[in-house]
């Protein structure tokens, strides 16, 4: 994959993989659709067909609802902004790193630690014991630790600020 330099031909709605690398070295590939890209951020989404507790999520998702991913290569996390037309679902905040943007994909490894923020503020931790058991197991290493740690303070202290943030990339990429 080269890093740093995405077709200057994709255009939103360009096939586009998201390619997460688990904690045991196992890989999933999520086929999504190119909202946005450029060196540093890719946007891409995702319908989910099905709804209900997608992937074991806390949230309630309606089936047709939209998962918008942001990927930043310098941020020790992701977002995924889940809509139902006009109105936000949920945002969900993943620890990760390595976050590398390509031709056709954007990938990274997931560090386990999850997070989901309500339309009500309320931000609810997932994956903890898991975490602690793949630390205990020496899955991470220093600079992963070090990134779950920077993503954990982030999320905590500043997750409803970075929602505007949001709301401002959609604007002006027209996205949603």
């Amino acid at each position: 994959m080269t890093v740093d330099r995405p077709p200057s031909s994709a255009s939103p709605g360009t096939p586009w993989v998201e390619r997460k690398r688990k904690p045991d070295g196992s890989e999933r590939r999520y086929p999504t659709q190119l909202e946005f890209v450029s060196p540093a951020l890719v946007i891409v989404s995702y319908v989910m067909q099905r709804g209900g507790a997608v992937f074991g999520t806390p949230i309630d998702i309606p089936p047709g609802s939209v998962s918008y991913g942001y990927f930043w290569r310098s941020r020790p996390y992701t977002v995924y902004r889940m809509r139902e037309g006009d109105r936000i679902i949920a945002h969900r905040f993943d620890a990760v790193t390595g976050v590398r943007i390509g031709h056709g994909e954007v990938a990274y490894r997931d560090l386990a630690l999850d997070w989901w923020l309500t339309p009500e503020g309320r931000l609810i931790e997932e994956d903890r014991d898991e975490f602690e058991e793949l630390c205990e197991a020496g899955a991470f290493s220093a600079a992963d630790l070090a990134a779950a740690a920077r993503a954990e303070r982030v999320i905590a202290r500043a997750a409803t600020r970075l929602l505007p943030e949001l709301a401002a990339l959609e604007r002006r990429h027209g996205i949603a």
